[in-house]
This record gives C-alpha cells, structure tokens and sequence, in this order.
C-alpha cells in the first residue's frame, strides 16, 4: 500500500498545476457523489427504522389491549345466538323465503353466495337484483330483511328508474350474513 502511495505522489509531482487542479476537482467530484449516496442511504434508513419503530409501537399497544379486546369479543359472541346464524346455503334459501312472502319470486334474480371464511365466524354476501317493482314491494323487502337485523344485512342498495315504466323500479340489493363457527368442539 505505500508504494502505490510513493508512484501516486511521484505521478502527481509530475503533472501541470492545471493538470493537478483537474485531478483533484475530479477527485472531489467523486468525493461529494460517493457522500450525497451515502447520506440518501443513510436518509432511508432512518425512515424506514422509524417507520418500523412506529409499527412495533403501535403493535404492542393492541397486544397491550389483547385482554380487552377478548373480553369484548366475548360480550358481542354472547349477545348472538350460534343458532340463529346462518350457513351460504340456508342464507340463499332465507333470501328466497323472503322473497316469496314479499311476493317477489318472479321478478328477482339471486347470485351465488360469496363467502369468506374466518376463525370465528364466515362471512356470507349475495346479491339480488329486483326488476319492475313497485315502491311499495320495495319497501316490503326491505322491511322483511331489517327484521332479520343482526343476523342478515343489508350492505347496499342501489335502485334505477325502468326505462320503460318510470313507476316501477330496477334494485339491486347487496346482503351479508355471517355464520359463527362452534368455538368449542365437543367430542
């Protein structure tokens, strides 16, 4: 390493002041390049540590709150009754009841249910689209569904005036439902 040193030193005694002038603003150049890298390395860094620092924070804090949040999962488990929930399959067969008692059967058209599944309970969602009704079947429907509040809800309802009959009414309704899961298996 010293004698690289040595033939550095000779070479640069041997250049022209403005050859040794554009050595050294070269040598700076590469210099600020390789430092403005290293402090933007650094820069990131920082940012994701603190990012990081801010996700543990914030972790810790719900793992702090672990026991609340069991217990209130607990009162809201206790206020269902497992019985009363229900499957995709009996979802699809009570929207279809419900239909029939608002006198609607003809006029609807129910998709398959979607249903995605979780550790304590399933989510059930289906659509039904509703086609020349009139405001008061509308009405009926809806009311037949909130009487099946907490185990069956509406999501959303979207209507359209019929092209052809401004008084009847095109609807489709988004409901979800959600079946508990037996938390404790008997053998």
């Amino acid at each position: 390493m010293n004698d690289l040193l040595k033939k550095l030193s000779a070479l640069f005694k041997r250049l022209s002041v403005r050859e040794k002038f554009i050595t050294l603003l070269f040598v700076f150049v590469i210099i600020a390049l390789w430092a403005d890298n290293l402090t933007d390395r650094i820069s990131t860094l920082n940012t994701v540590h603190s990012a990081t620092q801010d996700d543990l924070e914030y972790f810790q804090s719900r793992l702090d709150q672990a026991d609340y949040f069991a217990s209130e999962m607990d009162r809201a488990l206790a206020r269902v009754d497992p019985s009363k929930t229900y499957s995709a399959i009996q979802l699809s067969g009570r929207i279809d009841t419900l239909l029939r008692q608002a006198s609607l059967a003809g006029k609807s058209d129910i998709d398959p249910v979607k249903t995605i599944e979780g550790e304590i309970f399933n989510d059930h969602n289906i659509r039904v689209r509703l086609n020349r009704i009139s405001i008061a079947q509308l009405i009926d429907f809806h009311k037949l569904i909130a009487a099946e509040t907490p185990y069956i809800n509406l999501q959303s309802l979207r209507l359209n005036a019929n092209r052809n009959n401004r008084e009847e009414l095109d609807a489709r309704f988004e409901i979800n439902s959600f079946e508990l899961i037996n938390q404790n298996p008997q053998s």
